[in-house]
């Protein structure tokens, strides 16, 4: 049996370059293209080679190729799989889609299997397209047991039990995310899930649905990931220079995170520089000092507004004296923050945007945030957030392709889209710089 294992395409026909943000969603129309290493599916890549011995498994990623849908079918034809596994949200379904089913005319015999965001909001649809196997949230464990694996065909894995994900077929150095503070920090995973749900993220969804999903935070042993690092420093040597931890949440168990730095200090890992996707809420004085004597260089917060209506609207609470107590205690600790924050979102006002994006402003300006990035707010199919906006007709298209973090496709009848893009432009050329 000839599996293989796809990322999503590269570039859209339109020509706009994709970056995939693995298992959640995509951006299109880079300024600053680069490929997210796409986790779940090396993740697969490794678990089936464990698991299914006699398979020919090898993965392939037209996205870090920069490939279109006709070149990827070109690049993925010869190889005659007989399983394709992919992963995909709204905006790259239909081209990852079109790929499937040419190669289904030159295969006919081609097991096609769908995972990520799009596919578990349009099961039917996605069925209806060819897909044989539609997988619902996290998808090694599934995919593994669809194909004959003895493995539980369950949902919330034990992170302990997968293997460390590819760096064979692909390699994990190449994948850099522009803004790390450092070139060589290689993508690593210690922790999975969040204990959040807020209404425009399609991470609850993936994790059991909004309102079920707040169990679904996990961590893996902290001596396993310390080996982890201590390979890809000796396997990527002269190269390497630490790690971005690109989880949902890697400070949302703090007794954790705390044996984890102190880990890192124990085995001399302090050496290197991390950089962790985090929420500010969880964090203590004691606790940012313990990260910055363990290497963590780099935090990023999802702020999202400083407004009180906005943070109820999206259920995720703002607390601004305690977003401005954090940045003071990394500024101190001499960790930089990287925030980012939305235009548009549920409960917005033109106003309150404005009000948010001058004090994100202030903050940078008093050297307490290093970075920030503004996005428009962006329904993802499945999410309250595209639910509401839909039923309500304000959603401006319904075109999948359009949800690309770009431009509005939402317009409230109170704050209309030319003026959400209006208020995106504002600090747009001062927001996501140095």
């Amino acid at each position: 049996m000839k599996i293989v294992i796809a990322n999503t395409v590269g570039r859209l026909d339109n020509g706009q370059h994709v970056i995939p943000f693995p298992s959640r969603w995509d951006y299109a129309g880079a300024e600053h293209w680069f490929s997210y290493y796409p986790y779940e599916l090396a993740y697969t890549s490794t678990l089936l080679k464990r698991e299914l011995p006699g398979a020919d498994v090898v993965m392939v990623d037209g996205n870090h190729e920069q490939l279109n849908a006709e070149q990827y079918i070109e690049r993925l034809r010869p190889l005659a799989p007989d399983v394709l596994i992919t992963e995909s949200s709204a905006l790259t379904y239909p081209a990852i889609t079109r790929v499937m089913q040419a190669l289904k005319k030159d295969l006919p015999h081609l097991e096609g299997h769908l995972s990520g965001p799009y596919g578990m909001y349009n099961k039917d649809a996605a069925h209806h397209d060819g897909w044989n196997f539609v997988h619902i949230g996290e998808y090694e464990q599934m995919t593994a047991f669809a194909l004959g694996a003895d493995v539980p065909g369950t949902t919330y894995i034990d992170l302990d039990w997968l293997p460390w994900p590819e760096d064979n077929d692909i390699s994990r150095i190449n994948y850099s995310e522009y803004s790390n503070p450092y070139p060589g920090m290689i993508q690593v995973y210690p922790t999975r899930g969040c204990p959040l749900s807020c209404t425009f993220c399609v991470v609850p969804m993936y994790y059991g649905g909004h309102g079920k999903s707040h169990k679904s935070h996990r961590t893996r042993d902290v001596e396993d990931v310390c080996d982890e690092l201590e390979y890809l420093a000796g396997k990527y040597n002269g190269r390497f220079t630490g790690a971005f931890f690109n989880e949902e949440t890697h400070n949302a168990n703090t007794e954790w995170l705390a044996s984890f730095a102190e880990a890192l200090i124990r085995r001399g890992l302090n050496q290197y520089h991390y950089d962790a996707m985090c929420g500010y809420w969880t964090f203590t004085e004691d606790l940012v000092k313990l990260l910055a004597k363990a290497g963590y260089c780099y935090i990023r917060v999802g702020i999202e507004s400083l407004n009180q209506q906005v943070g109820k609207s999206i259920k995720k609470v703002v607390f601004e004296d305690k977003l401005t107590t954090f940045l003071e205690w990394c500024k101190a600790a001499g960790i930089r923050v990287y925030g980012t924050s939305q235009i548009g979102a549920q409960g917005s006002s033109e106003e309150a945007d404005l009000q948010t994006l001058e004090g994100l402003w202030s903050l940078k300006q008093r050297g307490l945030l290093h970075r920030w990035q503004h996005s428009v707010s962006t329904p993802q199919p499945g999410t309250p957030f595209y639910e509401q906006v839909k039923q309500g007709g304000w959603l401006l298209t319904e075109d999948i392709t359009q949800l690309n973090g770009v431009q509005a496709c939402v317009s409230w009848p109170h704050y209309p889209a030319e003026r959400i893009n209006y208020v995106k432009g504002v600090y747009s050329q001062n927001a996501p710089r140095d």
